[in-house]
């Protein structure tokens, strides 16, 4: 009898327990944003990395690149959107996410009816990325997946990040000879790396156009070319494909990143991380290796 009464007893409280995490879950949905609209390419990849996909009720065009976005084809699976207003009012989303700069007058007319906006910041180093999927996580009421988004990005930094050797040069060149400095997302990348970046001695800013001339004077350990769109044929990108330089061979070492991995914020800037840290120990006698 008292075994049974036992048993009863647990039967209940098993049942009180699994009828609490149904209600959680229910008021968690509730809770949640469920038609959720996304018009730039940042916020769109933030979208499919935290958001439940039946949630999702349109991206960006440009998520569907996969030069510049890292969910390509995930992005496939909603309709697309031009982040004009008047299609704000067709989706009818219950959150809008976005830019300053995409698609103003939705989001101000977003605000006018009512719909939360949520703007995507521009990070200018690791610690706002963290910040930016935090952020994200909380407004999807995603917190606890962002959370362990952001830890699994910080172990894979601090796996891949500086050792001990020498702190190579370094300098990221991209269409139009365009170069970032201090003070932004992929300066902050280039030193938890290991290397060295000569941006700021070029430029004096945190963005700039470096002439090709100046870039072989230079002659940089590394020299780190945006890998988009090689296939195409756009003086700006032409660019990165000048003869000029083979000057440099024996003295730099060219290595392409795709600019996706530090155009937008998201874990994928551990990758980028990753793949800088291993050319630099590639390149350095004392952890190159034997």
């Amino acid at each position: 009898m008292i075994m049974g009464g036992i048993a009863k007893r647990n039967q209940v409280f098993s049942f009180a327990i699994a009828a609490a995490l149904f209600v959680g879950s229910i008021a968690a949905a509730a809770t949640r944003p469920q038609r959720i609209v996304s018009t730039n390419v940042c916020a769109d990849q933030l979208v499919m990395l935290l958001a439940e996909p039946s949630d999702i009720v349109s991206v960006s065009r440009l998520a569907r690149e996969p030069e510049i976005s890292n969910f390509a084809g995930q992005a496939r699976a909603y309709p697309i959107n031009n982040a004009r207003a008047e299609e704000i009012v067709q989706l009818k989303p219950d959150l809008l996410m976005g830019d300053i700069q995409t698609g103003k007058q939705a989001n101000r007319l977003a605000k006018s009816i009512g719909v939360p906006v949520h703007i995507i910041d521009w990070p200018a180093s690791i610690a706002d990325v963290r910040m930016i999927i935090l952020s994200a996580g909380s407004v999807l009421g995603q917190e606890s997946k962002a959370t362990s988004i952001v830890s699994g990005m910080d172990r894979r930094i601090e796996h891949a990040g500086t050792r001990a050797g020498i702190r190579i040069t370094a300098l990221v060149y991209e269409p139009n000879g365009m170069t970032t400095g201090p003070g932004t997302l992929t300066d902050d990348i280039l030193t938890v790396s290991g290397l060295k970046n000569l941006a700021a001695a070029l430029t004096g800013a945190s963005y700039g156009v470096v002439p090709l001339e100046r870039v072989i004077v230079a002659a940089p350990g590394l020299l780190i070319l945006d890998d988009s769109y090689r296939q195409t044929s756009s003086r700006a990108q032409g660019l990165l494909q000048h003869p000029a330089f083979r000057a440099l061979k024996g003295k730099t070492a060219i290595f392409r990143v795709p600019s996706r991995l530090w155009l937008c914020p998201g874990p994928w800037v551990a990758e980028a991380v990753e793949r800088l840290a291993a050319q630099r120990h590639r390149m350095d006698p004392l952890l190159a290796p034997r």
